[in-house]
């Protein structure tokens, strides 16, 4: 990223961001797309717009085909053939082929649509802190609460970004510039990280708003926890304790629970109840869309653009993540998330799918179903899906509080803890006496065990390849289970982080090909 001019920030953000928002006054002020940083920070009452921008910017790395980069390669989810065979770039993200590389242009686009979450996060940040320096008792309660979601949005992002491209740059401010510095160490980021979160978890209150864009300290303090539970050792900042104990505080006093039917979180009919602790929200209508169908259906179902099964199979399910247990797959007899999280049955009324000719053998092969949206079934193309996606459930909590714990030698509570919730629920609430894990279970045993469990309760949800990373079984299990990088074997350890876009190194001065990734 080149330097970056504060002034031609502004407004943009904001105007995107009440696109969809019911307050039509700001956009009425004239004029809007003219204003400099410095006029938008004038008014308090533009700040709030602004960082509803950053929520809807963060929101856009979930829509559409952009939505799935991060979730291909692993060893739950792959690129579906003919994604495969027409798109050398994109194939290499499960392929781990040659085209792997620092110039592959989706690698480039997971980078690029997060970085200016970063930068225009540092650049409110600049502005907030110098008005809370004159400011009153009350504008400062104002300001501060301005500060937690800013300072959330960053670290969010920069979590992800460090997760799978270690060090990184960051912004830095100059007079009227923000510059990107040249490439911090990964210790460096993560520290940074750890301070934005800690402020958020201070600042944020732990109610949720009316208004679902504005995080909550109890999502600084889910974020921060899963931070410690994955950081690179090397940093320092690994720390299953500290994870713990946050995990714990959302347990004892979030006010969470889990939704009694697993179906119930995939039904846009129904409501999420206490479950999610952070959601992007979105509905059927352009432009609050975000087209997750059309890239998780089925081609076999798309002659009907109004068949909600539709779509282009971009996303599937590895063979192990659709296959029952009994034969060496990942699902249990009885497991009621089965089929509430995977496509087995395309006929769709009297839409019968039919295979189209040169695209693949495996478009009636189960797909995704998580992000299907039936209330557009024979009424708009499966283009106008928008069911909400969660980023961060309480099951997550739960299975990671259970995961601390055993590292932390209480491998029998968190074998209960996974018992009477997790696998309860799978189960209807009745979990029977032989689906029940035992509490003698070994710690090694346990690990094994709770990376599946992770898979079946959070497939397709965009948790898993950093599960794999943080758990060192990112080259073992993708290579043993994601169809294309095991007929290519070219995976290994380098893998782990992406190759940092050749495009960045170039536009940024203070980065040089010496700060690529090893390997690349």
């Amino acid at each position: 990223m080149k330097t970056i001019k504060k002034g031609i920030l502004g407004i943009f953000l904001a105007v995107v961001a009440f696109q969809t928002s019911c307050n039509k006054d700001f956009l009425n002020q004239d004029p809007q797309t003219s204003l400099s940083s410095e006029q938008l920070f004038s008014s308090m009452d533009n700040v709030q717009p602004f960082l509803n921008g950053l929520y809807f910017k963060w929101r856009s790395t979930r829509v559409n085909r952009k939505g799935f980069l991060l979730m291909l390669g692993t060893d739950e989810s792959q690129q579906g053939e003919y994604q495969v065979r027409t798109d050398a770039d994109q194939s290499g993200l499960d392929k781990y082929s040659g085209f792997y590389e620092p110039n592959n242009k989706p690698i480039a686009e997971i980078w690029n649509i997060r970085w200016p979450i970063v930068v225009q996060a540092s650049e409110a940040l600049s502005y907030l802190d110098e008005k809370l320096k004159t400011a009153s008792e009350i504008e400062a309660a104002e300001i501060n609460l301005y500060i937690g979601q800013a300072t959330f949005f960053r670290a969010a992002v920069l979590f992800e970004l460090a997760s799978y491209w270690g060090g990184l740059p960051v912004p830095e401010i100059n007079g009227k510039e923000i510059i990107l510095s040249g490439r911090k160490p990964v210790a460096e980021i993560f520290k940074m990280i750890e301070t934005d979160f800690l402020k958020a978890s201070s600042l944020l209150k732990p109610e949720a708003s009316s208004d679902p864009r504005i995080p909550t300290s109890w999502a600084a303090k889910a974020l921060l926890g899963k931070m410690y539970m994955s950081a690179p050792v090397e940093t320092g900042f690994r720390d299953f304790a500290k994870a713990q104990s946050l995990f714990q505080d959302i347990v004892s006093n979030g006010g969470f629970s889990l939704v009694p039917k697993f179906s119930d979180l995939w039904d846009p009919l129904k409501s999420s109840g206490k479950e999610s602790i952070l959601t992007f929200y979105f509905n059927n209508i352009w432009p609050d869309t975000n087209e997750l169908q059309w890239y998780t259906g089925s081609r076999a179902c798309s002659s009907d653009p109004t068949n909600y099964l539709g779509g282009y199979d971009l996303i599937l399910p590895t063979e192990y993540s659709r296959t029952d247990a009994s034969m060496g797959g990942l699902w249990e007899d009885g497991d009621l998330r089965k089929n509430e999280s995977v496509r087995y049955n395309f006929v769709n009324g009297n839409l019968v799918p039919s295979v189209y000719a040169g695209f693949g053998e495996d478009q009636l092969l189960p797909h995704i179903k998580k992000y299907e949206d039936i209330r557009i079934n024979m009424l708009k193309s499966f283009y106008n899906t928008g069911k909400n996606v969660y980023y961060i459930r309480y099951a997550d909590i739960l299975l990671s509080l259970a995961e601390c714990m055993n590292e932390l030698g209480s491998t029998s509570g968190a074998v209960t803890l996974v018992n009477d919730n997790i696998r309860s629920r799978a189960w209807g609430g009745n979990l029977p006496s032989d689906k029940k894990w035992q509490e003698r279970m070994s710690q090694s045993e346990f690990r094994v065990r709770i990376l599946d469990e992770r898979m079946r309760e959070l497939c397709f949800e965009g948790w898993r390849r950093l599960d794999l990373i943080r758990t060192n079984q990112f080259v073992p299990l993708i290579s043993a289970r994601n169809r294309w990088a095991k007929e290519n074997a070219t995976i290994s350890e380098k893998h782990k982080l992406y190759p940092i876009p050749l495009v960045e190194i170039k536009q940024n001065i203070k980065l040089t090909e010496k700060d690529q990734n090893p390997g690349y």
